[in-house]
């Protein structure tokens, strides 16, 4: 089996955008729909996440205690390897970036049901 090529009109990226690039590697650029949960999970690498339209509601475990906050368009998020973490998207969905050190890709490790350390939120109603 063969690769194949096509010849395409390269779409413009915003300088914006690249910016978000690490000096080398990649970024993931995440979509997610109103609700949609991210479980408890940690990964193996320092991690950032920079909300670029929406909104999501970040969780996570310090020392035992029960932590959250909305974080709107224009937060970012540095997450150190190990957090114990989950997301639940805003109403509006979310739209965001999601940069591991060095542009590596990180193992992400999702707990089971019984390992969670707390209850996993649950999607708020739209104040409409």
């Amino acid at each position: 089996m063969n690769p194949r090529f096509d010849s395409r009109t390269a779409p413009a990226v915003p300088a914006d955008l690249t910016e978000l690039l690490p000096h080398q590697g990649s970024f993931e650029l995440q979509n997610d729909q109103p609700g949609k949960i991210h479980n408890w999970h940690h990964h193996s690498l320092d991690e950032e996440l920079f909300i670029l339209r929406g909104s999501a509601l970040l969780f996570w475990d310090a020392a035992g205690a029960y932590q959250e906050r909305d974080c709107p368009a224009g937060t970012w998020i540095t997450l150190p390897a190990g957090t114990v973490h989950g997301s639940l998207a805003g109403p509006e969905g979310a739209v965001y970036m999601i940069r591991p050190r060095d542009g590596r890709t990180a193992e992400t490790t999702f707990l089971a049901d019984g390992e969670h350390p707390h209850p996993t939120p649950v999607a708020r109603e739209s104040a409409a």
